[in-house]
């Protein structure tokens, strides 16, 4: 992903060359930069002039805007293939397609809709529990395990909190800004692996969640699953790439250790 305060830092030192613009993926516009400037350049000699301060001009004000550039807005315009990368690219859309299919009726979630009532009424011990059961029924919202990093923040648990918020971002949440500003983190932001979070793009693999991750094996009647349908759910989540191998091996033995 590209940084914006390293693409600032570029466009004020080496702006004329047009490097910041070759970092930030358009390259047609550094070059531009870089052949205006080398003419400019050389045509101040006839001038006996610096011309070419022109580009340097040019370069600070690109500087300035970067630097002032929110950076919700600037992963929009030059962070989009990094966050909407496809998940699976041995898959390819069919070359012919004859009428698009109409997009599937989402059903609401009882569970996450019960959750943020009750985060609503500050019962967020209760709100926890209730998007840990929705996840029964769409595990891969991203809303649901930002509202559950939300929760096991509020409740100073990091780790668990951690974990949510990077599945969040890996199933499409990019409100980076929310990351940063909601009181809801406010724990979290706090701890010294919220800035290896950040830098790391919003992961943090290594995080896994209390007692094994039981939210996984929990189904819908409120029962506990056994020994074995856990591990097997953790392995099935694993097989869909919803898990890492780092995460699944970590809760495997968590589920294990009972």
């Amino acid at each position: 992903m590209k940084n914006k305060t390293t693409a600032g830092i570029f466009a004020l030192l080496f702006g004329p060359t047009g490097l910041h613009r070759f970092y930030l993926g358009e390259r047609r516009l550094g070059k531009v930069y870089l052949i205006a400037t080398a003419l400019l350049f050389a045509f101040s000699f006839k001038v006996n002039g610096p011309i070419f301060l022109v580009m340097g001009i040019v370069s600070f004000i690109d500087a300035v805007l970067l630097f002032s550039m929110g950076q919700e807005e600037f992963n929009e315009k030059y962070n989009q293939r990094f966050l909407n990368r496809p998940r699976n690219t041995l898959e390819s859309a069919p070359r012919y397609q004859a009428r698009p299919a109409a997009p599937p009726v989402e059903v609401p979630n009882p569970w996450k809709v019960a959750g943020i009532q009750k985060f609503k009424d500050f019962d967020y011990d209760g709100a926890l529990e209730d998007f840990k059961q929705s996840l029964s029924v769409k595990f891969e919202d991203p809303a649901i395990h930002f509202n559950l990093a939300c929760c096991y923040s509020l409740n100073e648990r990091p780790d668990p909190a951690f974990f949510h918020l990077t599945k969040a971002v890996h199933f499409g949440f990019i409100d980076f800004d929310k990351i940063e500003k909601h009181e809801g983190l406010a724990f979290l932001r706090t701890q010294p692996a919220f800035r290896d979070f950040v830098k790391k793009g919003y992961q943090l693999h290594s995080a896994q969640p209390d007692a094994a991750f039981d939210l996984l094996s929990t189904p819908s009647n409120g029962k506990q699953a056994s020994l074995l349908d856990q591990i097997k759910r953790l392995s099935e989540l694993r097989q869909q790439g919803i898990l890492t191998e780092e995460e699944y091996m970590g809760m495997k033995e968590q589920v294990l250790r009972g």
